[in-house]
């Protein structure tokens, strides 16, 4: 799925994931610390199947894969998905800022510009799941208007690794 147009905010820019982001993007998901209470895998857990679906990420049709960029650098600083269901009435959101631009509030600013994006094509929940122990990223959706919904548990794509993790969704 191709988002029609980006997505502009007043310090960022979301733009479809194109595969020359593949460096970027996986740089930062395998990374152990950026990518700690992500779902995919440490560079050495990759295997011929993962590659293969981070290789058809540009022209996927199972959701947004999309990249954001820091307008004034013109720089990839982060990354976000979003993933409609069958009737369009909800969207599952993730994302990924690069450690070196943490606590800067563009993960916020990019949830907002998905949310506000979210309402413009009449989806009426966006859920989002985080680890328990990830108390940035809880805080950050509590801070959205995001309620936990329900709880459960992910694992690491083939790792042994798994997190307790809240489904947290905001009603727009």
């Amino acid at each position: 799925m191709r988002l029609e147009k980006n997505l502009t905010c007043e310090r960022i820019t979301i733009r479809n994931y194109k595969t020359a982001d593949q460096e970027f993007c996986t740089g930062m998901w395998f990374d152990e610390e950026n990518g700690k209470y992500l779902s995919d895998p440490t560079k050495d857990y990759v295997d011929e199947v993962y590659q293969n679906a981070i290789d058809s990420m540009e022209d996927s049709d199972d959701g947004y894969y999309l990249v954001i960029e820091n307008k004034s650098e013109g720089k990839s600083i982060g990354t976000c998905c979003a993933f409609p269901n069958e009737d369009r009435s909800n969207i599952d959101i993730g994302y990924c800022i690069n450690k070196e631009y943490w606590r800067k509030g563009y993960a916020s600013e990019a949830i907002q510009k998905l949310i506000e994006w979210a309402k413009e094509q009449s989806i009426k929940t966006v859920t989002a799941e985080v680890a328990k122990e990830n108390i940035p990223s809880c805080g950050l959706l509590d801070k959205l208007g995001f309620k936990v919904k329900s709880e459960t548990t992910y694992k690491k794509y083939h790792m042994d690794i798994e997190f307790d993790s809240y489904i947290y969704e905001l009603a727009i």
